[in-house]
């Protein structure tokens, strides 16, 4: 693609926005720049500073790619918008322009009323780096400045006049009224104001700024949008990156689609979504996951390059079908048992990436009526993704390919999904660990937390259910007293295999204590540390005698009691995902030899 730079006058840029010649595609986001920014933008071209660039997509006015919406404040001819250009990069600095040049009559994100933009002519000469040279006012606050005459007697310019053939006007205008009413100031007016006013404001006019413009796109040159959509996600002024749900949004309402629409209607039908995306297509990403629904349902890619290209013929109904799905798939992801994923909270999702397929998937067991097998294989798929941690990177690869594959498992046309036999591999294999997941930002780490929920543990001191209790994870030997113990790594103090889910308030209880001690405290455990409360924890006997042996006082017992804890701990922890994910346990003689003899090692570092 072609990119054609150029430098252009931005009151020029301006006056055609507000004509509706320069239009936002309609998926920009709002106008969020609050009155000190306006002003400061203003400030910075009156003292000819740089401002930045702006990107544009040059239309055909008749069709433009984008359905297209004028900037906030402009005031078009026609309703019809006809734009030349759409602005793809500096929304917030063109509609700041517009409403400090042209005055509408609409309030800005920090006032209730609508504010006028004022220029101190005498600070402009005197002080131009005083930040007091502009200035804004409510309606119901100007004092007067909305009359000529008080403006010229203070010199103040609004910044309605700030064009150049409108500043001369008001120039004419002040002189007359200077001469009537302040004659000996005449002089030194045409002497030394009238020189520095006219080279400052008509700097202002004549202020240009680097634009890049982007040629004209044909409908159907597919690769040439697709790389204008690229484009499109990365620019945002607010900070905010665009997805393909807000592209796809303008594009569809050319076709009578209305997507924000449609998304309102589902959060106000599905429960859990609108929980979930606190109501926001963005939030998470919930509209592009919706997007990669509906293309998984239509046996597309979920690339980028597909998403915008939906076909619209028959948009509303899968829209509807992959809310829907959506909705199911929230409700078994939340679920805290067996047939569920154990996600209490949303935190503890492992990755928003497997939700569409995981969506696409249920919907089809649920619409073909599948049996047991098939539901018994997807929670087997979900698991082998989480420990895999597959959808952490490469989400769009993954997703029909995995989907696919389980189709053809269900319909009997071929043998085991890919993900089942790296999981075999990887999982299955007696090198695999857990150990050095120590924060949320691992799948494998929210993974444990949902077995620790759908196993039922319940918190030590309560014995209460994660539905009755607000659980976090916490440690289980005490950061304090491993630190004692002389453990300082991070890895080893945070890993999963020494942290579990209990109250805030039972980790007050145990905060510095060597296991040793808080094991029979009857605050921490009122009916002593039984299996009853701890299996479900992944600890056994074997490291509840480690926990017994941990005591203070001396650093090599302790972290030899800790290192047997963490080594019986793991292997609980990978037998449960092992279990989940349909894999075997390595099963080996010599395996099976080294594992009696590491539970004999474990047992006596447990006993000292």
């Amino acid at each position: 693609m072609q990119l054609t730079p150029a430098t252009r006058k931005l009151v020029d840029i301006v006056a055609q926005a507000h004509e509706g010649k320069v239009c936002l595609p309609n998926f920009q986001r709002d106008f969020v720049w609050p009155r000190d920014q306006i002003a400061d933008l203003l400030r910075s071209i009156l003292r000819r500073y740089y401002v930045g660039s702006l990107l544009f997509l040059r239309c055909d006015p008749n069709s433009p790619p984008f359905s297209p919406k004028e900037l906030r404040g402009a005031a078009p001819k026609s309703t019809t918008l006809a734009p030349e250009f759409l602005v793809l990069d500096g929304q917030q600095r063109l509609t700041s322009l517009v409403y400090a040049l042209h005055a509408p009559k609409l309030s800005l994100k920090d006032s209730s009323r609508p504010r006028r933009f004022f220029v101190d002519l005498e600070k402009l000469r005197a002080t131009p780096e005083d930040d007091e040279i502009v200035f804004d006012r409510a309606l119901n606050e100007l004092d007067g400045l909305d009359r000529v005459e008080v403006q010229y007697e203070r010199r103040i310019l609004p910044c309605t006049d700030l064009s150049w053939h409108l500043f001369d006007k008001w120039l004419d205008g002040f002189e007359d009224w200077l001469h009537k009413h302040e004659p000996k100031a005449v002089e030194t007016y045409k002497s030394e104001l009238r020189p520095r006013w006219k080279e400052a404001i008509h700097a202002f006019s004549l202020f240009e700024v680097p634009v890049i413009e982007l040629p004209l796109v044909n409908e159907a040159d597919k690769s040439t949008l697709a790389q204008v959509c690229a484009i499109f996600e990365k620019l945002n002024s607010t900070g905010v990156e665009l997805s393909v749900y807000d592209l796809l949004t303008a594009r569809l309402y050319r076709s009578g689609i209305h997507l924000h629409k449609l998304w309102d209607e589902a959060c106000e039908k599905h429960e859990r979504l609108r929980t979930w995306s606190g109501g926001k297509a963005d939030k998470n990403k919930f509209g592009v996951l919706m997007l990669r629904t509906i293309a998984l349902l239509r046996d597309q890619e979920v690339r980028p390059r597909v998403l915008i290209d939906l076909a619209p013929e028959g948009f509303v109904a899968d829209w509807h079908r992959a809310a829907a799905a959506i909705e199911r798939a929230l409700q078994l992801i939340q679920h805290v048992g067996p047939d569920g994923f154990g996600v209490f909270d949303q935190k503890w999702l492992p990755g928003f990436g497997l939700l569409p397929v995981l969506a696409a998937l249920k919907e089809h067991i649920d619409s073909k009526k599948l049996g047991d097998d098939a539901r018994s294989s997807l929670r087997r798929w979900y698991w082998c993704n989480v420990f895999l941690e597959r959808y952490s990177s490469a989400v769009e690869s993954k997703s029909r390919k995995d989907y696919q594959e389980m189709l053809r498992l269900w319909s009997g046309e071929s043998g085991t999904p890919s993900v089942f036999s790296e999981a075999q591999s990887r999982i299955g294999s007696s090198g695999f660990t857990v150990r050095h997941s120590a924060s949320h930002a691992s799948a494998i780490y929210c993974g444990v937390f949902c077995l620790l929920a759908a196993r039922g543990a319940r918190d030590w001191s309560r014995a209460e259910s994660i539905q009755l209790q607000q659980l976090e994870d916490h440690h289980i030997f005490p950061k304090a007293y491993l630190k004692r113990s002389a453990l300082k790594a991070r890895i080893d103090v945070n890993s999963i295999v020494n942290r579990t889910l209990i109250s805030d308030e039972t980790n007050r209880k145990i905060l510095d204590q060597p296991p040793a001690e808080y094991v029979s405290d009857t605050d921490v455990f009122p009916k002593g540390p039984s299996a009853d409360i701890l299996d479900a924890h992944f600890i056994d006997a074997v490291g509840l005698k480690a926990m017994q042996a941990a005591i203070d006082g001396d650093g090599p017992s302790a972290l030899s009691a800790y290192e047997a804890f963490r080594n019986r701990r793991e292997r609980l922890i990978l037998s449960e995902i092992r279990k989940v994910c349909g894999i075997a346990e390595p099963s080996t003689t010599t395996l099976s030899e080294d594992s009696a003899a590491q539970d004999s090692e474990d047992e006596d570092a447990a006993t000292g």
